[in-house]
């Protein structure tokens, strides 16, 4: 697996990690498309995704919107405001329903106070994501837009996918507005482009769910050369 498919904006992680602060007392149930805070808004509670997907994000004055990551369980979002409050520049929003943890940023910072493994375990969420935003920035540097929306498909093969025996089936709805908001694309592009693939017999949209044939090939085209 390339190293860039392990810093994929589809964060997930063993809700195990957060037994500490996995209690059930915090748990908060949101309808699908619910916003949970708006970007530069003071928020009092960090959140860890019990099920569901959390989509993160910015917008800018005009409404265009660049999606950061997906946080599916197990991932953590919002604790970097105790460390810096004006970090808090993301707009946080529910895919589909979802079960959510919701912790008081003054209980949060007490159970660090007092669990060295708990710290470790979010360090390693903050650097997770720090190396998810530099391979955003390596693709949108280096990478063209088919290189890009590669890179989607093979991230997406790694983390949806299952192998079928015509080829890896994306267990998961993807439309292309939100692959072109991920990569900074239009979704004109998104769609020529994979137009393109599918002419090459690379993927196929198929009841409503994307088939993988050649993930090799789709590898390859989003790597650097």
């Amino acid at each position: 697996m390339p190293d860039s498919v392990h810093f994929s904006p589809w964060i997930q992680y063993d809700l195990e990690r957060w037994r500490l602060l996995a209690d059930e007392r915090y748990l908060i149930r949101l309808k699908g498309k619910t916003v949970i805070y708006n970007q530069e808004e003071d928020t009092a509670q960090i959140y860890i995704v019990k099920s569901g997907r959390v989509r993160l994000s910015y917008f800018d004055s005009e409404g265009a919107e660049k999606i950061y990551i997906f946080a599916l369980s197990g991932c953590m979002f919002g604790e970097e405001t105790c460390f810096e409050p004006s970090a808090q520049f993301l707009h946080a929003a529910t895919i589909v329903d979802s079960e959510l943890y919701c912790i008081p940023k003054d209980r949060f910072l007490r159970h660090l106070s007092q669990d060295v493994a708990l710290n470790a375990q979010v360090l390693t969420s903050l650097s997770h994501k720090i190396y998810v935003m530099m391979e955003h920035i390596r693709r949108f540097s280096f990478l063209n837009a088919r290189g890009r929306v590669a890179a989607v498909f093979v991230d997406l093969a790694h983390r949806f996918g299952t192998p079928t025996g015509q080829g890896i089936r994306i267990d998961l709805p993807v439309i292309q507005q939100g692959i072109g908001n991920l990569i900074n694309v239009s979704r004109l592009t998104v769609n020529q482009v994979i137009g393109e693939l599918e002419l090459q017999g690379l993927l196929e949209k198929k009841d409503g769910r994307w088939m993988i044939y050649d993930l090799d090939t789709l590898t390859a085209l989003s790597q650097i050369r």
